[in-house]
């Protein structure tokens, strides 16, 4: 099962607005971080500068709908994917929340790797298998619509 954080966004609001807009998780993809019915504030990504770790919300040629998953990497970042799946970032493995190897599957893992090297864009993941970078490569900055703020009326760490 791919199941991915769907959003629906409001389509009218304007690009230059850094008005935050309130949505409801929906979905299981980041479950143990962001849990089905969460309420989260989100602002667009020209209001505020893109870091490790931020949630983002992008549109993806996969889904129709929005996708929400976690910025693990960095446009510049070194991405290798190693031995049974693992990927490392910058030469250090990459870790889930529970301090497990986030580990790709095996089409995954083929697809991620024709992505080593350098990152032209944003390594998002979820967890393995769903709607994220093992599935449709770095995000392009141009499809990230929308930045996580707060989640249940607190702020992330590294916020503003």
């Amino acid at each position: 099962m791919f199941a991915s954080f769907l959003f629906m966004w409001l389509a009218a609001q304007e690009v230059d607005d850094c008005s935050p807009i309130e949505k409801e998780i929906n979905g299981t993809s980041l479950q143990g971080q962001l849990m089905p019915g969460q309420k989260v504030t989100a602002v667009r990504p020209s209001c505020r500068q893109l870091r490790r770790m931020d949630f983002v919300i992008f549109t993806s040629a996969e889904s129709e709908n929005l996708v929400i998953k976690q910025i693990w990497g960095m446009p510049g970042d070194v991405l290798a994917v190693g031995e049974k799946g693992r990927v490392f970032i910058n030469g250090e493995q990459a870790l889930t929340p529970f301090d497990k190897p986030y580990i790709l599957n095996r089409y995954f893992t083929k697809k991620l790797r024709k992505f080593e090297g350098p990152l032209k864009g944003y390594l998002v993941l979820g967890h393995p298998g769903s709607l994220d970078s093992g599935r449709v490569g770095p995000i392009a900055y141009e499809d990230i619509v929308g930045i996580v703020e707060k989640n249940e009326g607190r702020l992330r760490e590294g916020s503003r």
